[in-house]
């Protein structure tokens, strides 16, 4: 009898044993998730995205952004640029295989517990037992915290793929603050080579006597100035320069790219407000992420109810063996009696994680939908004032330099006139391409907010409707 109870137990053991070692088999996919990001970043941002492993294949990205940075950059060349070379943004995928493991783990079963005491003295044979045991709650939660660390892996991969857009719309913002700012120092250069050419006019009439030193004085003044504004623009230049070369991950010899002379104008379809909010609210991955992680929650709040009561509950199989009765074999179940401790203190935690969860969720829907109104609203903000320029200011102020020209010329006005509307007509070229930066950065904001869409590709009018389908007057 003893010898069967024996072979039972080794028998059992050993199957526990077995699936231990299947269970420690279980193997952790090394870019779990990265698939769906990869291709929901194509899709939202046009670019490709590498998780880089230092493999052959990484190799040839390298040398294609080599081959990219030899050509002035385009904006989509700047967000594939920064897509394969950013640091940040590879440890970001990281987070994949971190939440990847979770998973697994969450569907593996606890270890099963081995005990063994001897006792001595005691004769004729000496006194022993054995146990093995597994927990038991660990088996009935196995399905719910499952579903759990899916919604987790799935709110990971939503926030990955959020940085990847975050980073593109990044990298477009960089992109037209540097060449915004290199247009106003092209500016700067002809203003002040127009301005020389005064100056050393301005120069030869003083010392021909024909005009009074103060009009030398005051041509020397705006020349001084506009070779000031020029410096701080260059300054401004190189330090968005440096930037972007951070965004897109390049540093020593890579950071000398180039870049076009000038910003794109505004496209002709202008974007309608209607539909914004909605479109936003079903594709902000930041929101969807949010979303997961509150399904997360409320399945913690039914793990919790089961956990807090019966913690530690396990079932096995114990054999024992003494002097007297050689030895007996049967299960073991040990269930915690809840007297002091029926589980609510972490099932009240739960529900205040999932209430608190649920409150930020509604938060960030609120948010979304005013970033929404607010970056339309400034670029339409800026777009009627670019147009404005363009039409308007721009040619009239240099209709007006034209005309008091002659009558400096003509010597019927002072060359202090002259000088304040040629400064004007600086003014107005500075502020147009500041109003053109503008207008590109809160662009780029709204499709940000948009999840990475393109706002003109799914809501483009002939017409600006106006917040509130108010009538300009």
């Amino acid at each position: 009898m003893m010898k069967r109870h024996t072979r039972n137990f080794k028998r059992y053991a050993g199957a526990s044993l077995a699936a231990v070692v299947l269970a420690g088999c279980a193997t952790v996919p090394r870019q779990g998730g990265f698939k769906s990001v990869a291709a929901l970043s194509k899709q939202r941002t046009g670019a490709t995205v590498i998780w880089d492993q230092d493999s052959p294949a990484d190799q040839r990205v390298h040398s294609a952004v080599r081959k990219l940075l030899k050509h002035p950059l385009t904006a989509q060349a700047a967000v594939q640029i920064a897509l394969l070379s950013n640091p940040e943004l590879q440890a970001r995928y990281e987070q994949l295989g971190v939440s990847q493991a979770d998973l697994v783990q969450a569907g593996l079963l606890s270890n099963p517990v081995f005990n063994f005491d001897i006792r001595f003295p005691a004769a004729p044979f000496h006194g022993w037992d054995a146990s093995i045991a597994q927990n038991f709650l660990n088996i009935l939660l196995l399905p719910a915290r499952k579903k759990m660390a899916t919604a987790q892996f799935a709110a990971a991969k939503s926030d990955v793929a959020n940085a990847v857009i975050t980073l593109a719309q990044r990298t477009r913002a960089a992109y037209y603050r540097v060449v915004g700012d290199q247009q106003m120092v092209n500016l700067e250069r002809a203003i002040k080579q127009a301005a020389a050419a005064q100056l050393d006019l301005a120069k030869k009439l003083r010392q021909a006597g024909n005009s009074p030193p103060i009009a030398y004085d005051q041509q020397l003044t705006l020349y001084e100035h506009i070779r000031l504004q020029l410096a701080m623009d260059n300054a401004t230049v190189l330090e968005d320069h440096e930037r972007l070369s951070a965004i897109m991950g390049l540093w020593g010899l890579e950071g000398n790219w180039t870049i076009p002379s000038r910003l794109p104008v505004p496209p002709k379809h202008d974007v309608a407000l209607k539909g914004l909010e909605s479109l936003a609210i079903r594709h902000s991955l930041a929101l969807t992420a949010a979303r997961k992680r509150l399904r997360a929650s409320a399945i913690a709040v039914k793990i919790s109810g089961i956990a807090g009561l019966l913690p530690g509950a396990g079932i096995g199989l114990d054999y024992v063996r003494d002097p007297d009765v050689r030895g007996t074999l049967g299960p073991a179940i040990s269930v915690p009696i809840p007297i002091f401790n029926q589980g609510q203190p972490q099932v009240a935690i739960a529900k205040a994680e999932y209430r608190a969860a649920y409150r930020r969720y509604q938060a960030m829907a609120v948010r979304i939908r005013a970033k929404v109104r607010e970056a339309w609203i400034a670029m339409h903000a800026a777009e009627r004032e670019v147009l404005f320029y363009q039409r308007i200011m721009l040619p009239l102020r240099k209709r007006m330099v034209n005309e008091t020209q002659l009558a400096y010329n003509g010597m019927y006005v002072s060359g202090f006139v002259l000088m304040q509307s040629k400064q004007a007509e600086i003014n107005s070229a500075r502020h147009y391409v500041q109003t053109l930066q503008r207008y590109w950065l809160a662009r780029q904001q709204l499709r940000q907010v948009l999840g990475g869409l393109s706002p003109v590709r799914h809501f483009a009018t002939s017409r600006v409707v106006p917040p509130n389908s108010h009538k300009e007057k």
